[in-house]
């Protein structure tokens, strides 16, 4: 997307203790009915400029042999700061029941650079390849079952249960680092109440959610029914924000 400073907004790049918890029970989740296919279009403001465009695309899959349900979570990410764009994009897999990360892959080209990373999940670890300036780092983290890819957060959001005022504790992977190769860190999200939210696509009654980790807070309104999508986005601190857009419409086809 993005020079360094507003794109560690959305990575949430830093390393942090929320406090001590049960990492191996898994968060309660209410997944909403994701419509195959989804595509959701945003515009990407810093401060009141806008400097490009998000799109996220969710589609039902099959992984391997046992035909695994997953759910593939595509962003891209076109942004221009001075005259240099940026070109953010991610795949991420994760199990349709609990969400949990199978593998992702992201591609971020920044004029001529390219920086990519792979992360394949296990139970118990995951393994990360990464090419960053010229430069390849491998690594292996532990993982629980609260552990959760950095890019599939927003969409995580969308379907957390909250026990009454009690944040969601979990563990982030960052395979792009920093360091090179990869890095975990603790987070959690709140529930911060309902709110009426006006964006590019129109006004919506909306849950709205915190995200914090370390000193970084990012605000997060999602949908409160249908299929609850995110609606719209803030970091303040770093003075980025993402709007919903409006659908476009379906093509005409047709015959006489």
């Amino acid at each position: 997307m993005r020079k360094w400073y507003y794109y560690s907004a959305f990575l949430l790049l830093a390393a942090t203790t929320c406090g001590r918890t049960d990492f191996q029970a898994r968060i309660a989740l209410d997944v909403p009915p994701i419509p195959d296919g989804e595509v959701c279009n945003y515009r990407v403001l810093a401060r009141t400029d806008s400097i490009g465009t998000y799109t996220a695309l969710v589609r039902q899959d099959w992984l391997g042999d046992e035909e695994l349900p997953v759910f593939g979570v595509a962003v891209v990410m076109r942004t221009a700061t001075g005259q240099v764009p940026t070109t953010d994009s991610s795949v991420v897999l994760v199990r349709r029941s609990n969400l949990l990360p199978r593998s992702s892959f992201r591609f971020i080209r920044t004029g001529a650079a390219l920086s990519t990373t792979a992360a394949n999940y296990s139970d118990k670890s995951v393994a990360i390849s990464s090419y960053l300036a010229g430069e390849e780092k491998q690594r292996l983290l532990p993982v629980t079952a609260r552990t959760f890819d950095i890019d599939e957060l927003t969409f995580l959001g969308r379907s957390l249960r909250f026990d009454k005022t009690k944040p969601v504790k979990i563990t982030v992977v960052n395979p792009m680092g920093p360091p090179p190769g990869g890095a975990s860190f603790e987070a959690e999200f709140l529930l911060k109440g309902d709110e009426m939210v006006s964006v590019p696509a129109g006004s919506f009654d909306c849950r709205k959610l915190m995200l914090k980790a370390m000193d970084m807070e990012i605000e997060l309104w999602y949908e409160k029914y249908g299929t609850g999508r995110l609606v719209k986005y803030r970091a303040e601190a770093a003075g980025l924000t993402i709007e919903l857009l409006p659908t476009p419409p379906e093509p005409v086809t047709g015959g006489r």
